[in-house]
């Protein structure tokens, strides 16, 4: 493992160079993309537009089903320049067990999961691999469009005394759900994409920046309380 890579690795060609510890590293965070882009739209998105109480928000569903797999193939097609295995090889991230019964239950993944995603992106847009970094930059538009849609819903359901506690409920589950998502706080993977620039954030710091942005916009923002969670997270996920 190199003390810290701090050059710009523009191809893939160029990332076969450094070796295969390099290249190991950059699959496991692009088939990460690759599997979990694809199961967000398949079991937030899709069942939401069904859910959705209006043309406008059935056509908001659609729109972001739609943007959700357009990143899956973006980040699969970087994963076949590198020659990456097969990213289904594994599951998708226990977040995505969650089960949307409501539009509420819809709105908090939007504004709570997506919020994950745009931590963790925010990280991949100063990655050493140019192509990775390049694609994160372009997505984060949509991403952030997708948590703004998210916490604009959100505020107008927790106003209401008919969904508050759905929004509460629902934010609750999905905070404690997500916070796995940035992986261990001992965990060895991140020391080699933090060595190798792909990344420059602890598992922690990340989980830590999740937990202030959506406690500021339970409490701040709806008015809610916040449920009980920890920035160490020691279980399997690595």
């Amino acid at each position: 493992m190199p003390q810290t890579l701090t050059r710009d690795v523009p191809s893939a060609a160029e990332a076969h160079a450094l070796g295969e510890e390099y290249v190991t590293a950059l699959g496991k965070i692009i088939n990460s993309h690759v599997r979990n882009e694809a199961a967000g739209a398949a079991v937030f998105d899709e069942p939401s537009i069904s859910l959705a109480p209006t043309p406008r928000e059935k056509w908001l569903a659609c729109r972001m089903a739609m943007e959700e797999y357009g990143h899956h193939l973006k980040f699969n097609k970087l994963a076949n320049e590198l020659g990456l295995e097969d990213a289904h090889s594994r599951p998708p991230l226990s977040v995505f067990d969650y089960q949307v019964t409501s539009w509420t239950d819809y709105v908090m993944t939007k504004a709570i999961v997506d919020l994950a995603e745009i931590v963790l992106m925010e990280d991949l847009c100063e990655c050493s691999y140019v192509p990775l970094r390049e694609l994160c930059r372009s997505l984060m538009p949509e991403e952030r469009f997708h948590v703004r849609f998210g916490a604009t819903s959100a505020r107008r359901l927790a106003a209401d005394p008919a969904t508050r506690e759905e929004v509460r409920s629902s934010a609750h589950r999905l905070i404690t759900m997500t916070v796995p998502f940035f992986g261990r706080s001992d965990s060895r993977n991140n020391e080699i994409f933090r060595a190798w620039g792909i990344k420059r954030l602890t598992n922690d710091e990340s989980r830590a920046e999740f937990i202030r942005r959506t406690r500021a916009l339970l409490c701040d923002d709806l008015g809610l309380d916040y449920p009980e969670v920890e920035t160490r997270w020691h279980g399997t996920t690595s």
